[in-house]
């Protein structure tokens, strides 16, 4: 008796197993990460990772309060050449960077470009040059 109810309970374990996977939220967001020289922009929506690896060419830091910008970030990439974006002090999202559109970064037009997609995205500056 004993045995067929273990049997039964590690059964009912097995068939909990076996149960289909319930569709989970999929990551989404925009980030630039910056870590020294080297820069990544990437690109995360419904669970795919686009990367542009780059070069650092200008960060400038704006100390003052006075101002809505306080960060700059021009990275250079392969695919999509010199790219800017602005980091805002205040606002509703404190840190939100937005990449600047074509008019500022043109070539983001270029068919191996894939961060035009990102035009409409908040993203996230993550700055670890210290």
């Amino acid at each position: 008796m004993q045995q067929m109810l273990m049997t039964i309970v590690l059964l009912a374990l097995l068939g909990g197993c076996a149960q289909p996977q319930i569709d989970r939220p999929q990551a989404n967001g925009a980030y630039l990460v910056i870590e020294g020289e080297q820069a990544w922009a990437v690109l995360v929506s419904d669970g795919q990772r686009v990367e542009e690896a780059g070069i650092v060419l200008d960060v400038i830091r704006l100390p003052s309060h006075h101002s809505n910008i306080a960060a700059s970030y021009v990275i250079e990439t392969p695919n999509c050449g010199k790219l800017q974006w602005l980091t805002e002090r205040h606002g509703a999202a404190e840190g939100e960077t937005t990449l600047l559109p074509a008019a500022f970064n043109e070539q983001l037009s270029k068919p191996g470009c894939v961060l035009a997609q990102g035009l409409s995205r908040a993203w996230t500056a993550l700055d670890y040059s210290g």
